[in-house]
């Protein structure tokens, strides 16, 4: 008897095959949108010449989108900032603003992510590599500074967040058990005790961060589940319909009369969660292929975010009370009160603000994570006073993680939340500036990326399509630059001093206090980064390298010298005593001209003019041993050349020397002397 199949065996064997795993069905994704690699073409990375002191398999892949999707989280992010799409009008706000915002944003972590691709490290160093050069220090400067502004305040928002939850949570059996005038006091204590706790992690327990950041992304998604069932099993109203929960459209609460400005306000609340992808490439040091593995896990993390917020957010629509009715209570949060009317059940409702808090724990330990590494990452280029501090890490610990760089970090957190208690107005306008300061730190390269005609990104491991490179790029920023426009609007109005958005005075106050920073400070101490491969000393200007593999372009030296007064010196890490070697080296200025020498001297304008040659003479040079704490007569790395060579930066890896110029006024013997440079003294 012949045996009847409802469908074809085709499609059933096609049903069998398919793939569910979240990761496969990105990575097809990926394939639309990414270039094939060509193999006859190899693909080229640029490597920097830091020196590796965290751990380099810290994290994985699967760590990284982990980690993206705790800061990006949707349970937390959306239901803590609810009010700003229920005022703006609610449903068709709150679901397609989430929905476009999730879609614009993963074309700017594509974007970013085949920049990253190409130069694997924190981003200021992507702008350094991208920027003309005349304007590569600047370029660098500001793209930094506003990037690690952005952490920290991005990590204040996750955690005071999550504090005004947990408030919530205390007050929904009894809303008087704390007064309104003290509420933010109160507010303000949870929070430190946040910080605290995920900050004590951090700095602890640190060689667990890999396996909290799996068990994230977990978390989120069986709260997702548990959330949507447990509101539609024990919703005690009346459902809404598909209709209104995708298409409802009310913005009366806001006061705005223009649609389309309540509708772009409404993307504030998207941006506040999703936009921390951009905190992701300072986490390249502890990550074994960061051109692959930062880059997929950025954009992976962005669509995890936005498929799984959608989920989360149309049954929370479909049993949506009056929203009259959720501003009735200023002490709790929007969400409170829609769990509370909706089940009736203060247990139920417990359970569920319960598995939001849950997030707060893996997003305050992926935020800390985040801006502490970019505090590192920064300082390792001198961009910040006391660098040396930030960058310690010590060699011995078990989990080498740079401690002073996560204090810093939670100390900043603890002073924004000071700033809450005197001003709620001006604590929400450093929150709001956290958006603006990661949009415009991530467009800076974007624009770059543009103006080299995306030439510079060939061959680079991950790639967008030659085709949709320059749209989704162009498009990235046109979103972004629309991300910093909503966050500058008032979310209801008239608006009071109370109720002002001020995100654009601090957004401009910090351009402000970077600008002066950078002529006070960076302009003098900041550093380029040196790639592998880069001459020591180019021609027009004159680098400098230490142990941090950093370069300093912005160094003019003129004056007039005698080539034959160099003498090597080293400088003792231990008491910074000034050592002069004694040896029988002999450095020359060749002029590229061929400048003809009399007298053994020449008056030399502009050392920029020049190549620096090393010439071999009789007798051991003076290098440098391990340590770097003293030096030791060895046999010359150049022995096998007696004439003229020009050492590449492998010949001289070992070799760290910084310019000092003094003048002998008596006897117009101009010396010109290469010191060590090491960690502890910065370079003269």
């Amino acid at each position: 008897m012949p045996s009847y199949n409802i469908l074809p065996e085709s499609v059933r064997d096609g049903i069998q095959t398919v793939n569910l795993d979240p990761n496969n069905l990105f990575d097809n994704l990926h394939t639309m949108i990414h270039e094939d690699s060509d193999n006859n073409e190899p693909q080229v990375v640029e490597h920097f010449n830091y020196q590796q002191e965290l751990d380099k398999s810290l994290l994985s892949r699967g760590s990284i989108i982990g980690l993206g999707f705790s800061l990006m989280s949707p349970v937390l992010g959306m239901c803590t900032s609810m009010s700003i799409g229920l005022l703006n009008g609610g449903p068709l706000t709150i679901m397609f603003g989430f929905l476009i915002s999730g879609f614009c944003i993963w074309f700017c972590s594509l974007s970013l992510g085949e920049i990253v691709s190409k130069f694997p490290m924190e981003i200021h160093i992507g702008s350094a590599m991208l920027a003309p050069d005349s304007f590569k220090l600047i370029c660098s400067w500001y793209t930094g500074w506003l990037m690690l502004i952005g952490n920290w305040t991005m990590s204040t928002s996750i955690t005071f967040a999550g504090a005004q939850l947990t408030i919530s949570l205390i007050l929904m059996t009894n809303s008087d058990l704390i007064d309104e005038t003290h509420l933010i006091f109160y507010t303000v204590i949870v929070f430190y005790l946040v910080v605290t706790i995920v900050g004590f992690i951090n700095l602890k327990f640190a060689r667990f961060i890999e396996i909290i950041n799996k068990v994230c992304v977990y978390w989120i998604i069986y709260a997702i589940i548990f959330i949507d069932i447990l509101l539609l099993i024990f919703h005690k109203g009346k459902y809404r319909s598909l209709k209104y929960a995708l298409f409802h459209f009310d913005n009366s609460l806001s006061g705005w009369k223009n649609v389309f400005l309540s509708f772009v306000i409404g993307f504030q609340q998207s941006n506040f969660t999703l936009q921390g992808f951009s905190m992701l490439p300072a986490l390249a040091d502890e990550v074994k292929k960061p051109e692959r593995d930062i880059p997929q896990g950025m954009s992976n993390a962005v669509l995890l975010s936005a498929f799984s917020g959608i989920i989360f957010l149309l049954p929370v629509m479909i049993i949506l009370p009056d929203i009259e009715t959720l501003f009735t209570n200023h002490k709790v949060l929007p969400i409170v009160n829609i769990f509370t009317q909706s089940t009736h059940s203060m247990i139920v409702s417990v359970f569920l603000i319960l598995s939001i808090l849950g997030n707060l724990f893996f997003s305050g330990i992926g935020s800390i994570t985040a801006s502490s590494r970019s505090v590192y990452s920064f300082s390792r280029d001198h961009a910040i006073p006391y660098y040396n501090l930030w960058t310690f890490v010590k060699p011995e610990s078990e989990s080498k993680v740079p401690k002073n760089s996560i204090l810093l970090s939670m100390a900043i957190s603890y002073l924004l939340g000071i700033l809450a208690l005197f001003s709620t107005a001006a604590f929400n306008a450093f929150i709001g500036a956290a958006v603006l300061c990661l949009c415009s730190a991530t467009c800076i390269p974007l624009v770059l990326v543009l103006f080299r005609r995306r030439r510079v990104l060939k061959n680079a491991p991950i790639k967008i399509r030659y085709k949709f490179g320059w749209g989704i790029n162009i498009l990235s920023i046109i979103w972004l630059l629309l991300s910093m426009f909503s966050v500058c609007l008032p979310t209801r109005i008239p608006v009071t001093a109370k109720t002002m958005n001020y995100a654009l005075i601090v957004y401009v106050l910090c351009l402000i206090i970077i600008t002066i920073l950078y002529f006070k400070w960076g302009k003098y101490n900041f550093k380029l980064p040196l790639h592998e491969g880069e001459d020591i000393i180019k021609r027009n200007n004159i680098q400098i390298t230490n142990h941090n593999g950093y370069a300093n372009l912005n160094q003019d030296i003129s004056e007039t010298f005698d080539e034959e007064s160099y003498v090597l010196q080293s400088q003792n890490t231990t008491n910074n005593n000034m050592q002069f070697a004694d040896n029988n080296d002999k450095i020359e200025e060749i002029s590229t001209n061929k400048v003809n020498r009399q007298n053994d001297s020449a008056n030399i304008t502009s050392i920029s003019e020049y190549d620096t040659k090393i010439t071999k003479q009789e007798g051991p040079p003076i290098t440098f041993n391990d340590d770097r704490n003293s030096f030791e007569l060895v046999s010359n790395p150049f022995e096998n050349n007696v004439n003229e060579i020009s050492p590449t930066y492998e010949e001289v890896n070992d070799w760290d020397f910084a310019v000092q110029e003094s003048i002998n006024s008596d006897n117009h013997n101009y010396k010109k002397s290469f010191i060590e440079n090491n960690k502890n003294t910065a370079a003269s």
